[in-house]
């Protein structure tokens, strides 16, 4: 094997469910007991001190450099510090290292991060305020951003922004494609996230491992209506006390320092599409050629399809992010589909959630080493998809292990131009219903127009968001006024 390939060899997650703030850590500190444990789990803490970068995903946390917190606190003196924006993929920080690794003489690289968002809503419950002494008022040596918006300011400025909504939209547009009813389709998300449930009360990694059935999922007093079709609990969670660290090296570093060859595993491919285009500009919002493009390349780097790795985690901030994964992919969507149980029950702490999934991933590929695992990356309203396959057997090292297929997506995606000002006739795209507290408040339309445009339009007559929230509004015929829906 040449000494440079990059292997994965520490990997861990880390979580606090203590009610009492004072008795949890901040992210900062989550990240820290997690690269401790990475190292503990490779068998080494001389990684630590041999460490050259640390990356970390931005989350909620006001700290400028966590890396650097984490990197004084280990002694990790050689490590440069980067911070990956929001609406950076999460996988990027992976392919990033890899690439340094093989090919930049990058021997050690440690990708952590955390949320300690319920630590947060706790003090604000309890009344208990907690002073952050460790703070990070430095810059990293780099800063990773998106090279464009996530949202059109229609979408802002007309009730859209809110990822929830936007993800329902894209739920309802694939229910129409698919030729469901509204209640086939309630009945068919609900079964599709109690089997998320029900792989999260079998990993004692999960933040919510109670048990969540069908019927509690279709809709109850705990779990209310937030945007039509979507629960509480059909979104993620990310008021959690999570972190994760992942530790990569060289095989020659993994070697040299002794770590056992079954702590190994290796990335066979990582691809990307960087294309962004908002949601409301995408002429089918039921599909996303994102998927297809990384799928393929996936297929030709590792020489297995993502459909047949015997392991799978599919990033599930919402149904309709799985479900379009499972149109594109092609993956049969009765087989177990997380590792975790999802964002929802797993935990989705904010622009961590794939380091979450791919600790749980290295531990079971590690008890199954012929196997393959495929885990995949949202960031935005499924503006960039990424996936990567991992196995414990070596890579064949014939094709490139990193690839951007951003160029591809973008070709495959039709496009359509947006009237923000348009008034008269119009057709639902798409849309969905704001609930509060249970109760239809606002509906909210893609819709499109006579002239081949997009606009976004809203009302807040309940009676007619209660009608849109019952019945099947795809395909039809509306006036819009001022911005306003007119049925």
């Amino acid at each position: 094997m040449d000494a440079r390939t990059p292997v994965l060899v520490g990997a861990a997650a880390v979580q606090q469910h203590d009610d009492d703030p004072r008795a949890t850590d901040g992210a900062a500190h989550l990240m820290l007991r997690a690269v401790e444990a990475a190292a503990l789990d490779a068998g080494t803490t001389a990684l630590l001190t041999r460490a050259q970068l640390v990356a970390v995903p931005k989350g909620t946390w006001p700290d400028r450099d966590a890396g650097h917190l984490v990197a004084e606190w280990l002694s990790m003196r050689h490590a440069r510090t980067a911070r990956y924006e929001l609406g950076v993929l999460q996988q990027t920080l992976f392919a990033r290292a890899c690439e340094a690794i093989a090919h930049d003489g990058l021997d050690v690289a440690v990708v952590c991060g955390a949320e300690a968002k319920y630590r947060d809503l706790r003090q604000a419950i309890t009344g208990v305020s907690i002073p952050d002494l460790d703070k990070a008022d430095r810059d990293p040596d780099d800063v990773v951003v998106p090279a464009d918006d996530i949202l059109h300011p229609v979408e802002i400025s007309r009730m859209l922004p809110v990822p929830a909504r936007q993800y329902a939209v894209i739920e309802s547009a694939l229910r129409a494609a698919d030729g469901m009813s509204v209640d086939d389709h309630r009945h068919e998300l609900a079964r599709l996230w109690a089997g998320f449930s029900a792989v999260a009360q079998h990993n004692p990694d999960a933040w919510n491992r109670r048990d969540v059935d069908e019927q509690t999922l279709l809709g109850a007093a705990s779990n209310p209506m937030l945007a039509t079709p979507y629960t509480k609990l059909h979104c993620s969670q990310w008021n959690v006390n999570q972190g994760a660290a992942l530790i990569l090296c060289s095989v020659g570093a993994a070697t040299a320092l002794g770590i056992p060859r079954d702590r190994w595993v290796f990335p066979h491919a990582l691809v990307e599409s960087n294309f962004m285009t908002p949601l409301v500009t995408r002429a089918e919002m039921h599909r996303n050629h994102a998927m297809h493009a990384v799928a393929e390349r996936l297929t030709n780097n590792a020489g297995i399809a993502p459909a047949d790795c015997e392991l799978l985690d599919l990033y599930s901030c919402f149904p309709s992010a799985v479900r379009l994964q499972l149109r594109e992919i092609g993956i049969d969507a009765t087989r177990q589909l997380t590792v975790t149980g999802g964002m929802t029950f797993g935990g989705g702490p904010l622009n961590n959630y794939t380091l979450q999934s791919l600790v749980k991933m290295c531990q079971l590929l590690r008890e199954q080493p012929e196997a393959h695992g495929l885990v995949t990356a949202v960031s935005g309203i499924v503006t960039k998809f990424a996936g990567a396959i991992w196995s414990c057997r070596p890579p064949s090292g014939a094709s490139a292990l990193t690839a951007d297929v951003s160029d591809a997506a973008r070709a495959a995606t039709d496009l359509v131009p947006v009237d923000a000002d348009h008034g008269g006739a119009a057709t639902v795209a798409g849309y969905t219903v704001v609930h509060e507290r249970g109760n239809p408040t606002a509906a909210v339309t893609v819709v499109d127009t006579p002239s081949g445009a997009r606009s976004v339009a809203t009302s807040t007559d309940r009676e007619l968001a209660a009608a849109m929230a019952r019945d099947e509004w795809i395909g039809r015929a509306v006036t819009v006024r001022d911005g306003q829906l007119v049925a």
